[in-house]
């Protein structure tokens, strides 16, 4: 269906039309032979040319019923200012411009499928990223590692899987802090967010001489100690530690040797059996990757790894 809306666009009413309105009764009450009255007091007459049909035109009882007659499209188009192309439909009762025809079903249809599938795309999207972003913070504090070896015999078996935890050690650089009145770095403005490692603690490590090997050893010295290995037994700053928890004792002679600043002195506990720090000496602390934490494989050894206490006889009162 074509129209050809006109240039004067949208239609005028009648009575600025040049054609005069059509002619009200004289009395408000209208033709008594119809249901229609027009009166001064009434709305303004509708901007298509349409009255109900005279009594003359109403058809006769008992007949069909038969459509209001179509009115001259020269007729409406004078009064509306609307052009009706002779190419178009028959021209109906009043000039309107037709709505829109609404999608078939199936478009409908196919539109939501596809909003649908655009829903499940994005939600799959977002619980990848969020469970990366979960997975890459977790694998941040906490690493799995597998023991390989019997160095650490008898706290640690071959084969044995642990959980590393690596948020312990943790340092900050408050240094970036000196700008405040009341705070001084001082001289080394990186501090441990919990603690430093320590004398006991279990550590995994990236090997000194081979980084792409990571060793599982205990921590002996501490910096600025004096470590000595002698007569079968562990000297620190000449005092002897009770150590309950390795295999066999020494049979080996190492130090007196000071741990220089940001180092530390490792064994295995498995002392005869062990490459460790007795061999190649300290181990820098850039090379600690955490203390050993949880032991969940295999399932009768799952638990927490215990870290003793251990203190220089003589150090809390005792006598070697």
């Amino acid at each position: 269906m074509v129209y050809d809306p006109p240039e004067d666009y949208p239609p005028k009413r009648p009575e600025d039309s040049e054609q005069p309105p059509p002619p009200a009764p004289e009395t408000g009450e209208g033709d008594p032979s119809s249901d229609f009255a027009w009166s001064a007091d009434s709305e303004p007459a509708p901007d298509y040319p349409y009255w109900p049909p005279s009594e003359s035109e109403q058809p006769p009882e008992g007949s069909e019923q038969t459509p209001p007659p179509t009115h001259d499209t020269d007729e409406i188009a004078s009064l509306s200012g609307f052009v009706w192309s002779t190419d178009s439909a028959p021209m109906p009762d009043y000039p309107y411009w037709p709505l829109p025809e609404s999608a078939p079903p199936a478009a409908k249809k196919g539109r939501s499928i596809v909003s649908h599938a655009g829903r499940l795309v994005r939600d799959l999207v977002e619980t990848v990223i969020l469970a990366l972003l979960i997975f890459l913070a977790v694998r941040a504090m906490v690493q799995n590692f597998r023991v390989d070896g019997d160095s650490m015999e008898i706290s640690l078996h071959d084969e044995q899987y642990i959980l590393v935890n690596k948020a312990v050690y943790f340092k900050v650089d408050l240094g970036f802090l000196d700008f405040l009145p009341f705070y001084e770095a001082g001289d080394d403005a990186t501090h441990y967010i919990f603690r430093a490692p320590r004398r006991g603690d279990i550590v995994v490590f990236r090997f000194p001489a081979q980084q792409e090997r990571d060793f599982i050893k205990r921590i002996i010295a501490e910096p600025g100690e004096t470590v000595e290995v002698r007569d079968n037994l562990v000297f620190i700053n000449g005092k002897p530690i009770i150590e309950d928890y390795i295999k066999d004792k020494p049979m080996y002679n190492f130090g007196p040797e000071v741990v220089p600043k940001g180092n530390y002195f490792v064994l295995g506990d498995n002392r005869n059996n062990s490459y460790d720090s007795h061999t190649w000496g300290m181990l820098e602390e850039k090379y600690i990757i955490g203390r050993a934490w949880v032991s969940y494989w295999p399932f009768d050894n799952f638990g927490l790894i215990s870290d003793p206490h251990l203190e220089p006889l003589g150090s809390g009162g005792e006598t070697p």
